[in-house]
């Protein structure tokens, strides 16, 4: 197994330790009504033109089918999907572009059916790493890039702490997006510096202003732990704290990835290394 995968990998067993404590938003089941399932995947719908999918196999690692007039988009491919682009043709007739928040196994299993995939140059190297018979082409997505599905647009919004190549994507209209693991899912492991959480934590705080975002839907999605604008907020004091030296980091158990330093506060627990994530 490569290095990245076994990141993924050990981060799947503790993606789910910490629980969502904020609020309605969170204790709110938004996953709707079963539309499809088998031993690998659960879709269900969100709203009309929005799909959840959840796998099995890293903590409901979810992928999301989002449907325009023209084409439709899957935000993520899961851990490991059989047959997922003719799963995917079953709910939408769209022909179907395939986007991803990051290049972690869990999110990019499924993609070997698709005939390209789009993710921001810099996971590209682990995307390829981790999915070294992809025979498809690889696109580079640019930061604040408008896709355009058809009456209905996502805007990528680079979101790098998770990975240096973490995207989040935008449905202004609807007033959500789609974060991936760029914050978390209530525990945020950190495989770059905490300055680039802080820093990608504030450009979505002001976004989610601006733009009047509700929520966001996670990587890890299972229908309690929506990311309010409230959570972003909190990551981004968090992390400044630490920084500041206001917080005082305590050592973790030793299973998040490598990451041997934690903090734990408001719902939300972050790891990161002592050797390269305080910067």
């Amino acid at each position: 197994m490569k290095f990245n995968s076994i990141l993924a990998a050990m981060a799947c067993l503790f993606a789910g330790a910490v629980q969502a404590q904020d609020g309605d938003i969170n204790s709110r089941d938004l996953r709707g009504k079963v539309v499809y399932e088998d031993d690998a995947v659960v879709f269900r719908q969100i709203d009309e033109h929005t799909w959840i999918g959840n796998g099995h196999l890293c903590y409901n690692e979810s992928l999301y089918l989002v449907e325009g007039s023209e084409r439709a988009a899957l935000i993520d491919a899961g851990t490991r999907i059989p047959d997922l682009d003719k799963i995917v043709a079953r709910i939408t007739s769209k022909p179907v572009m395939l986007l991803l928040t990051h290049g972690h196994g869990d999110h990019v299993g499924g993609v070997g059916p698709f005939p390209e995939v789009y993710i921001c140059e810099a996971d590209r190297l682990m995307f390829s790493s981790n999915l070294r018979r992809y025979s498809g082409q690889i696109k580079t997505l640019s930061d604040g890039q408008i896709i355009d599905l058809g009456g209905r647009q996502l805007e990528a919004v680079f979101t790098p702490g998770h990975t240096l190549g973490s995207v989040t994507f935008f449905d202004k209209a609807n007033h959500y997006g789609f974060s991936g693991d760029a914050f978390g899912s209530t525990n945020l492991l950190v495989f770059t510096y905490l300055s680039n959480v802080v820093a990608s934590a504030a450009k979505v705080e002001q976004y989610i202003k601006a733009n009047d975002i509700k929520f966001l839907f996670p990587g890890h999605y299972s229908g309690d732990n929506l990311e309010s604008p409230q959570r972003v907020t909190d990551i981004k004091v968090m992390c400044s704290e630490v920084l500041d030296g206001k917080r005082k980091p305590v050592k973790s158990d030793g299973n998040n990835g490598g990451n041997d330093m934690m903090i734990e506060d408001k719902g939300v627990r972050i790891t990161f290394s002592s050797r390269t994530g305080i910067k």
